[in-house]
């Protein structure tokens, strides 16, 4: 069944289509005048650009925008609030939560992360079963660990007070089959899918999505994911951390394709469980390999670090900050960049550096390109410093050397010999949850049948945390 909802997908095809008819006529026009001697190659070259030129002009008009237009939008926008407030995102029925994160936003990608037993997926799945029923809108939720069976009895159990194992041993009482009935006819009318098919690629998960929106009435407008490190990357890395850094790349692209939110839940460090204080942080994701804050230094710089601290760029200063680890990670290729102003720097190939155009790996960097620069201001005591942009002036191969991985606290780059360079493979997450119930490790605590919501990263607002009463037996979450 076909409907208005599918338009705006059906209008994407056509417009694909239209793009790649014209490209093949395009190269048959090229073949046509191959042929012809008779006219300049000049002109036949002058004419190619030019048909090439309108393509990928239509192309990209789709994406640009006019200031004058855009803020013509956002007033609309602002104008539609005011006459009827509401969150601007996917809200999802637990206040203090949507009041930090204004419900869920189109394009981002949400990072729900925990230790085992914290109640990731039975929260994600709260989130989804809510979102759809509030909204009355399309959810498909992607089960990579647990079957659909397994979920649906928690969505049944969760519904009507039943526990799971006594709905799989059919010990139901015979008035408790109405109430049954009832919640299944109710659950029904949701706009829930759920797939529970093992080992899936972002690609593979962006075709269901859209069959979903083609062949269906429904139009899928969230996206939830269980869980990141069982997603499959088309590029086998022998580095699972690159891996996992191009998924998440991958998946923010597919969120911005898409203009909805992308939910994926995420392991945490092992880290956690050798700290006093078990409430996560930021760090324990990085570490996990999702959002990983390793950066690569040769030996000789590495014996530079004095009293394991290091300068940071924190986008309007620079401070100084503790170096938390640094590992081993064997022999690679080195390379030694050099600036205008008599810096050099020596990094692996796909490490990143800041430059006048963002951070760029040092194999996509040329001559002439520039890149970050601290210059001191004033007294050295004072510590003042700006950044500035120096030219490269030459890239070479320096020799094959030891390459450590550095870990960094709360920061995504330091400064070495003056250049600002990255120290993480990819940020991507535009919104970091952290779960955690301090029952789980400490048995006499006050905070029994409590989940706090850690908003460790919030890109278009405030962090913060909230709380949850958590039901262990059905696996619901409640406000307080």
């Amino acid at each position: 069944m076909h409907t208005l909802s599918n338009l705006e997908e059906y209008i994407g095809l056509i417009y694909e289509k239209y793009l790649r008819r014209s490209l093949i006529e395009l190269g048959e026009e090229i073949i046509e005048n191959g042929y012809l001697t008779d006219i300049p190659l000049e002109t036949i070259f002058t004419k190619i650009e030019q048909n090439f030129f309108l393509i990928s002009e239509t192309k990209s008009k789709k994406h640009m925008i006019s200031v004058q237009e855009g803020l013509q939008h956002i007033l609309k926008e602002i104008e539609e609030g005011l006459r009827i407030p509401k969150l601007p995102g996917l809200k999802t029925t637990f206040l203090e939560f949507d009041i930090i994160t204004q419900g869920f936003q189109k394009s981002d990608l949400i990072i729900i992360a925990g230790r085992p037993s914290m109640g990731k997926t039975a929260f994600a799945f709260n989130l989804a079963r809510n979102i759809a029923q509030n909204h009355k809108t399309g959810v498909v939720f992607f089960s990579l660990e647990m079957t659909r069976q397994q979920l649906l009895y928690r969505l049944l159990a969760s519904e009507v007070g039943i526990t799971s194992t006594r709905l799989r041993a059919s010990r139901i009482k015979e008035t408790e089959w109405i109430k049954i009935n009832n919640t299944i006819q109710d659950l029904s009318q949701l706009r829930l899918f759920i797939d529970d098919t093992p080992d899936l690629s972002v690609g593979e998960i962006k075709l269901k999505v859209k069959t979903i929106n083609l062949e269906s009435s429904t139009q899928i407008n969230l996206i939830v994911i269980d869980y990141l490190q069982l997603l499959e990357s088309v590029d086998q890395d022998s580095n699972r951390v690159q891996e996992l850094s191009k998924i998440t790349r991958a998946l923010k692209k597919l969120a911005r394709d898409l203009n909805i939110p992308i939910i994926v839940l995420s392991q945490l460090s092992r880290n956690v469980e050798s700290r006093v204080n078990k409430r996560p942080i930021l760090a324990d994701l990085r570490e996990s390999g999702c959002i990983n804050f390793s950066v690569k230094k040769s030996t000789s710089q590495i014996k530079k670090i004095k009293n394991n601290s290091i300068f940071c760029w924190a986008g309007d200063c620079i401070s100084k900050q503790k170096i938390s680890g640094v590992k081993f990670t064997g022999q690679k290729p080195v390379y030694r960049l050099e600036s205008n102003l008599g810096w050099a720097l020596l990094i692996s190939s796909n490490h990143k550096i800041l430059t006048n155009k963002g951070w760029k790996k040092i194999d996509q960097l040329s001559l002439n390109n520039f890149v970050s620069a601290k210059l001191l201001l004033g007294f050295k005591s004072l510590n003042k410093y700006r950044i500035t942009w120096d030219k490269v002036t030459r890239i070479r191969y320096h020799k094959l050397a030891p390459v450590y991985d550095l870990h960094i606290s709360n920061y995504s780059n330091y400064l070495t010999n003056h250049l600002i360079i990255h120290n993480s493979i990819e940020q991507d997450a535009d919104v970091v949850i952290m779960l955690y119930r301090d029952e789980y490790y400490n048995k006499d605590t006050l905070e029994k049948n409590l989940i706090e919501l850690i908003i460790a990263k919030h890109r278009n607002g405030p962090v913060g945390s909230t709380k949850l009463i958590f039901d262990p037996k059905y696996l619901r979450f409640f406000n307080i």
